[in-house]
C-alpha cells in the first residue's frame, strides 16, 4: 500500500470515528444548523432552521416569514435578511441586505462588508459596522450616514452548573475507547511514522511545543485570508481537515510511547496496535477526567493541552512520520592543550678525539 492510500485510509478513519465522539463528548458541542460552502441557500417563508447558519463564500435569503433560531454568520458573500434571526448576525467581506420586513433579534456587526437597511427594519441589539451604512432606500440617491454603535449594556453574568457524573463519566469512557478503536486501525498502517513522531516529542519536547503553539496562532490568520479571496475556501477546508488529523495523529503518537514504556515495565512484547490501544485510552481518559471535574476545571486543561501541542509539533517537525527527529547533541568543551615554549637550542659541543693508546714495547 502506498503512502497517499495510507493517508487516505487515516483521514477516513478519522472522520468516521473522531468527529461522532467530539460530538457527543459534552453537551453543547454539537452543531445543529446549516453550512453553505460557496452555493446559494433560501429559507422560504413558513420555514425555520433550528440552529445557526453559516455561509462561506455564497449567498443566503431569509424570506418574509422564515426564521432562523440561531446566529447567522457570513464570511464572503451576500445576505438578505427579510424574516426572523433570533441570535446575532455577523458579515465579514461581503455585503448584507436587511429588508423592512426583517427583525433581528441579537446584534448585527460587520468587517469589511457594506450594509444596506430598510426603513420598517428591526434591531432589538447593537449594531457595530466599520464600513459605509445606508438607512433607508439605497436606490433613491441619499447620502450615507454614519454607523451607529449602540452604548454597550451592563450584562449580569449568569452561571448554569449541570452537572450529570454518571454521563460525564459515560461521555469520557466512550471517547477513549473510540480513539482507542482508531490508534490500533491507524497503527495497523502508520506504525513506524507514528514511532517517529513518538520519538520526536521525547527528543525535543519544548520545541515541539512551540511549534504547535505557533501553528495554532498563525493558522486562523491564514484561514481568515483563504476565506476572504472566496476562491481558497477549499483550500481553507483543506487546511482545516489536515489541521485535526495532525492534531490526532500527534495524540496517538503520544499514547503509544506510553504504551510502549507499559509493556516494557511488565516485561511483555505486544503488538504496537494494542501498545498504542491501552495508552491512548489511558491517555484520553486520564485526560478527560483532569478537564471533567468541576473542581478541576481552572488547571486540569493545562496537562491535556500541552500534551496536545507537542504532538501537533511534532507531527509537523517530522512531516507527519516520514523524518527521524533527533536529540540535540551536547556540546562537549573542547580541551584545552598547554603551550610549551620552544627552548632553546644548544650548540653542539665539539668532540675531542681519544688518544691513541700506546703499547709499550718491551
Amino acid at each position: 500500500m502506498n503512502k497517499t492510500m495510507k493517508i487516505a485510509s487515516v483521514l477516513l478513519l478519522a472522520l468516521l470515528v473522531f468527529v461522532p465522539l467530539q460530538s457527543a463528548a459534552a453537551k453543547g458541542t454539537s452543531f445543529d444548523g446549516q453550512v453553505i460552502f460557496g452555493q446559494s441557500y433560501t429559507l422560504k417563508s413558513g420555514e425555520t432552521l433550528t440552529g445557526d447558519l453559516l455561509v462561506f463564500g455564497g449567498s443566503a435569503t431569509i424570506e418574509d416569514g422564515a426564521t432562523v433560531s440561531g446566529n447567522t454568520v457570513l464570511f464572503g458573500g451576500s445576505l438578505v435578511v427579510n424574516g426572523q434571526v433570533t441570535g446575532d448576525v455577523a458579515v465579514t467581506g461581503g455585503s448584507v441586505t436587511i429588508g423592512a420586513s426583517a427583525h433581528i433579534h441579537g446584534n448585527l456587526a460587520t468587517v469589511g462588508a457594506s450594509l444596506y437597511r430598510a426603513d420598517g427594519s428591526t434591531i432589538d441589539g447593537q449594531i457595530f459596522n466599520t464600513a459605509t451604512s445606508w438607512v433607508g432606500n439605497g436606490s433613491s440617491g441619499q447620502n450615507p450616514v454614519p454607523p451607529v454603535v449602540t452604548p454597550p449594556t451592563r450584562v449580569i453574568p449568569h452561571f448554569n452548573i449541570n452537572f450529570n457524573p454518571f454521563l460525564s463519566v459515560a461521555n469520557a469512557f466512550g471517547q477513549a475507547l473510540g480513539l482507542a478503536v482508531l490508534a490500533m486501525l491507524v497503527m495497523l498502517f502508520l506504525a513506524p511514522h507514528a514511532d517517529r513522531v513518538a520519538h520526536a516529542v521525547i527528543a525535543q519536547p519544548l520545541t515541539a511545543g512551540g511549534l504547535g503553539l505557533l501553528t495554532l496562532i498563525v493558522v486562523p490568520f491564514a484561514l481568515v485570508l483563504l476565506v476572504i479571496t472566496l476562491i481558497l475556501i477549499p483550500v481553507a477546508a483543506v487546511v482545516v481537515v489536515a489541521l485535526v488529523v495532525a492534531g490526532v495523529f500527534g495524540w496517538i503518537a503520544i499514547g503509544y510511547e506510553i504504551g510502549q514504556r507499559f509493556t516494557r515495565a511488565i516485561h511483555q512484547d505486544w503488538h504496537p496496535a494494542f501498545s498504542a490501544g491501552l495508552g491512548v485510552f489511558t491517555l484520553t481518559l486520564v485526560s478527560n477526567a483532569l478537564t471533567g471535574i468541576p473542581v478541576l476545571n481552572c488547571v486540569g486543561w493545562l496537562a491535556p493541552f500541552l500534551l496536545g501541542l507537542a504532538g501537533l509539533g511534532a507531527v509537523i517537525m517530522s512531516r507527519f512520520g516520514t523524518q527521524a527527529v533527533l536529540a540535540p547533541a551536547a556540546v562537549v568543551p573542547a580541551q584545552v592543550v598547554p603551550i610549551v615554549p620552544d627552548m632553546p637550542q644548544s650548540a653542539p659541543t665539539p668532540t675531542t678525539p681519544l688518544p691513541k693508546s700506546r703499547t709499550k714495547k718491551g
